[in-house]
């Protein structure tokens, strides 16, 4: 009966892609006994609850194989229908091409290859912290208190040849073996065959070998086509608790096709002919999306009735955990459970030093502890940089080896790993932040778009991030990076000026559900007296008014407001009235209304721009390039002052210009 199920598997995928004209027919025909077998006989979940905390959770890093995943699902219980098989690839179904939130069940997008990999590291880390926060730890054998675990899940992760070819693979295995996360299991379909051909040329190195030196339990399936041995490797792998578990599952790709094992079944269209061969030897007729009742239902019902087993003895443990856990420990379960945690910087008092200058770094540091106090589900931590972004939590104990109870994570140098881990942790409840400098935010790129895409709560915060870095020199002047990451959809980029609009961020970012940047320059600066709290809502605001009339506006972000604020103050003193504009975020005032911007921005009073950084996206602002102070080359290594004179960006400069061009 296992094989027959596993046939209605390829049968419905296969008709899924061939009514779409597009997908991946190899994965199909090699992997579907890997899904099967995972599905079946070990997968805890309910089908009917599928936010249920303490299901396991699987993650498709391989994201071509979305048809083999749709159809597995569909036929374990999810609440798939077959029109939405049958919609596969079309607009706004149930089941697009690659793996998204849409899909009722898929807990995360597949992004990248290896991305994967590196958000299953975060569900393992989340189902670590769970158990460290809310299990009951007996205290010994008097105990009179007998109750089971409350989280006790496994993520479980496919992945391709693909996947570990890229260097996020390597950071994931590493961090997961150093900090032995036992309860994740990637399942590895080793075909030997990617996109260009045979992997032999690219790709020789022993994978079970490399996972077993970072730290990991390695198994081998020689029978990619043999439940039992697939099934045994998995179970076995379910009792290592102290590493992260490898299997490797040795299949063929597209096996029982024409050309199977070689690259052309890859991604290629099936022939009719193939395509009718195998229906024909799977008793199947020639009506695309046919079930086979007996086999689907031995499916689904091995699928549904361990989920409602599962479920219901996990209830009677939750009400068990009731009479144990204080109401504000359920609470918080409760709340990190569906991300439902915010609150109202405002009202909170956080210190605001007028006189002495500080750090927007260490400003940061000061606003992100007072919220770590706050907020249970607030986690994170850098690339191995912590020393210097200030991204840290003093006042709780940091997460330690083997212990998963504290807040801040050393994640190494392995930003990509960090991005990935902070998107997994996301779903997981968790209000995630990791930080590096601005200089290195490529490396996380593909982790921030996925959290866009799939609107993540996560918050980026990069320091270092303009021309004022001055003598490590043009690597480490990020100039381009802003106007890359403000070029992203559904993602916030702050660029504070100061601590009041550090607090103002961080309250935008806690009571919203998308992505955010906090961009922070290496620069001290005062507290601003014009700048404010509430007004970062808005984008945009008024930092510093006009006397009289208003001859120009200058808009300025970050550091540079306290620039702008020095050269109206100067250009004053020539006779030109200025009104400085703070713009900590482009985003936000985008979307304000005609009449507000009309407010900040008077009617045929000439604007100038100051960013340390590119002027792309400026542009729209200003009446020419003329009216740019920003930076559209590399930079060059040497004091902060002598790098802006350089760049014609310092105060001198910026003040003879407008001077000039007024």
């Amino acid at each position: 009966m296992d094989q027959k199920a596993i046939n209605v598997i390829k049968n419905l995928a296969l008709d899924m892609l061939q009514s779409s004209g597009k997908g991946h027919p190899g994965v199909i025909m090699s992997a579907a006994p890997i899904m099967y077998t995972l599905f079946t006989k070990n997968l805890k979940v309910n089908t009917a609850v599928l936010d249920w905390v303490n299901r396991d959770r699987f993650i498709l890093s391989a994201g071509h194989a979305s048809e083999l995943l749709y159809s597995t699902m569909f036929l374990c219980g999810y609440p798939l229908m077959i029109e939405d098989l049958k919609d596969y690839r079309k607009l706004n179904s149930k089941t697009p091409g690659h793996p998204s939130l849409i899909t009722p069940g898929v807990e995360i997008a597949t992004g990248y290859s290896g991305e994967g990999l590196a958000n299953g590291v975060g569900y393992a880390l989340a189902e670590k912290i769970y158990e460290d926060r809310f299990n009951y730890v007996s205290k010994g054998m008097f105990d009179k208190i007998k109750v089971g675990k409350l989280i006790d899940y496994y993520t479980y992760v496919f992945v391709s040849d693909g996947d570990l070819m890229e260097g996020v693979s390597y950071e994931a295995a590493s961090f997961a073996g150093t900090n032995h996360l036992g309860k994740l299991i990637v399942l590895y379909d080793s075909n030997n065959i990617s996109a260009d051909g045979e992997i032999n040329k690219t790709f020789s190195e022993s994978v079970l070998a490399r996972f077993s030196a970072l730290g990991w339990d390695t198994h081998n399936v020689k029978n990619g086509n043999s439940v039992n041995e697939i099934d045994n490797a998995i179970k076995k792998a379910k009792r290592v608790l102290d590493k992260p578990s490898i299997i490797k599952i040795n299949t063929i790709l597209g096996e029982g096709l024409s050309n199977q094992g070689t690259n052309i079944v890859h991604a290629k269209m099936i022939t009719k002919e193939d395509l009718t061969a195998f229906k024909e030897k799977t008793g199947y007729g020639s009506i695309p999306f046919t079930l086979l009742k007996e086999p689907a239902s031995y499916m689904r019902d091995q699928v549904v009735n361990r989920g409602i087993s599962e479920y219901d003895r996990w209830k009677a443990t939750y009400e068990d955990y009731k009479k144990i856990l204080t109401r504000e420990k359920l609470e918080e379960l409760e709340n990190i459970s569906f991300n439902n945690v915010s609150i109202d910087l405002t009202k909170i008092d956080i210190p605001i030093d007028y006189e002495n200058k500080e750090l927007l770094r260490d400003s940061n540091h000061r606003v992100m502890n007072v919220i770590g106090q706050l907020l249970p589900n607030f986690i994170g931590g850098s690339a191995d940089l912590a020393y210097s972004t200030r991204v840290s939590l003093d006042t709780i104990e940091p997460k330690k080896m083997d212990s998963f109870d504290g807040k801040n994570i050393s994640f190494g140098v392995r930003e990509h790993l960090m991005g990935g881990v902070l998107n997994g942790l996301s779903r997981s409840g968790f209000r995630t932040f990791g930080s590096t400098h601005l200089a290195f935010s490529d490396y996380l790129k593909p982790s921030i778009r996925m959290s866009s895409i799939m609107n993540l709560p996560v918050t980026y915060i990069f320091t270092h991030d303009s021309l004022t870095v001055g003598s490590d020199g043009p690597t480490h002047q990020p100039v381009e990076a802003l106007s890359s990451l403000r070029a992203m959809p559904n993602l916030y980029v702050f660029r504070p000026a100061d601590i009041k609009e550090i607090i103002g961020t961080w309250n935008i970012i806690l009571n919203n559900k998308i992505p955010s940047v906090i961009s922070l320059a290496k620069t001290e600066v005062k507290a601003e007296q014009g700048t404010s709290i509430n007004d970062v809502s808005k984008g945009a605001y008024i930092v510093g008014k006009e006397k009289a009339i208003v001859n120009a506006v200058i808009i300025a972000t970050g550091s540079e407001v306290q620039v702008a604020k020095s050269a109206q103050v100067k250009l004053l003193n020539e006779g030109i009235d200025t009104r400085v504009i703070s713009m900590p975020c482009m985003e936000l005032f985008n979307i304000q209304s005609n009449q507000y911007k009309k407010q900040l921005f008077p009617s045929g009073v000439p604007i100038f721009v100051i960013e340390y950084g590119s002027s792309f996206g400026w542009e729209k602002f200003v009446p020419s390039s003329d009216y740019l102070f920003n930076v559209n080359n590399f930079g060059v290594s040497a004091s902060k002052e002598d790098v802006l004179k350089n760049a014609h960006v310092d105060l001198d400069y910026i003040v003879k210009k407008i001077k000039s061009l007024l």
